[in-house]
């Protein structure tokens, strides 16, 4: 018994030493560099207690406009990954000719990296020679052209659906685990019933596949506070702050060389990030466990 218990314990020093060293102290450090004067034109750094959020607030109309860009490719991104990819589980999981190739088109873009995916479609989507508007112009639709990632009505929009393009095979990859793990004997035994398609998923599926959701939408919602790459390809936070999000504002301040200051925006935005998800995963949790409660 006694081996037993020493045995995994064993085992977790490496990764606990390992994620301690290179993310929990430097998560601590940075606590203290916020409350810090620390820049690239004094070589002095001098604690100055919390006189960079006094400064965020007074410039609080620049950082709620990139909270609102955050909060707005958040939501849109997980209910559309999230339901896309429930959808395109639910067809892939059926009798579909060539599903597996099909499975592996759709998971392809997940593997690519931001910098590619946001390269290729900062070519797609250009207002002159993009492929977007080429071929709206060669349909006769020339009329719906637009500077996609200019345009202030469209800018954020194309931002969201291209990283909806990316990462949608990966929460279809998601749901296909769970559905897979359903018992087939109960969707037959419902239909036999008299239940219909409608009535196997809603009562049946759904619920079955509630952990899955839960997966998708806790690791969506922190994705989505954490974008930069993306963005920072696409826009570069423009134009002017038109698609600024909360990390894109953190690199501008980091490289103004304002070092205290932007890690007092990161530090913000660590706490809300864990706010979020620990929310986020409580309300899932009562949820998923509500016929309980």
């Amino acid at each position: 018994m006694k081996k037993k218990k020493v045995y995994p314990l064993y085992f977790l020093i490496l990764p606990v030493a390992v994620y301690g060293l290179l993310f929990f102290l430097p998560s601590m450090f940075s606590f203290y560099y916020a409350m810090t004067d620390w820049n690239s034109y004094n070589s002095e750094i001098h604690f100055v207690g919390f006189e960079n959020y006094k400064t965020i607030l007074k410039d609080s109309k620049n950082y709620l406009h990139a909270l609102g860009n955050t909060l707005f490719f958040t939501v849109g991104t997980t209910v559309l990954k999230n339901g896309l990819g429930l959808l395109l589980a639910l067809v892939l999981n059926g009798k579909v000719k060539g599903k597996n190739m099909l499975r592996l088109i759709f998971y392809l873009p997940v593997t690519m990296a931001p910098l590619i995916v946001g390269l290729i479609f900062t070519s797609i989507l250009n207002p002159s020679y993009g492929l977007l508007n080429t071929c709206l112009r060669a349909i006769g639709l020339g009329g719906l052209t637009k500077a996609w990632l200019v345009n202030k009505n469209t800018a954020m929009v194309s931002v969201v659906m291209v990283e909806v393009w990316k990462s949608v095979g990966f929460n279809m990859i998601i749901y296909l685990a769970g559905l897979q793990t359903i018992p087939k004997d109960y969707a037959e035994a419902a239909s036999i019933d008299g239940a219909g398609k409608w009535h196997v998923f809603r009562y049946i599926t759904l619920p079955m596949l509630m952990p899955s959701i839960q997966v998708n939408l806790l690791l969506n919602l922190i994705n989505g506070f954490k974008v930069f790459e993306l963005v920072f390809i696409l826009t570069r936070g423009g134009p002017g702050n038109l698609t600024e999000v909360l990390n894109t504002l953190v690199f501008g301040e980091f490289s103004a060389g304002r070092y205290g200051l932007s890690t007092a925006f990161g530090v913000l935005l660590l706490l809300i990030t864990a706010v979020i998800a620990f929310s986020s995963l409580k309300i899932l949790s009562r949820w998923a466990g509500g016929e309980e409660d």
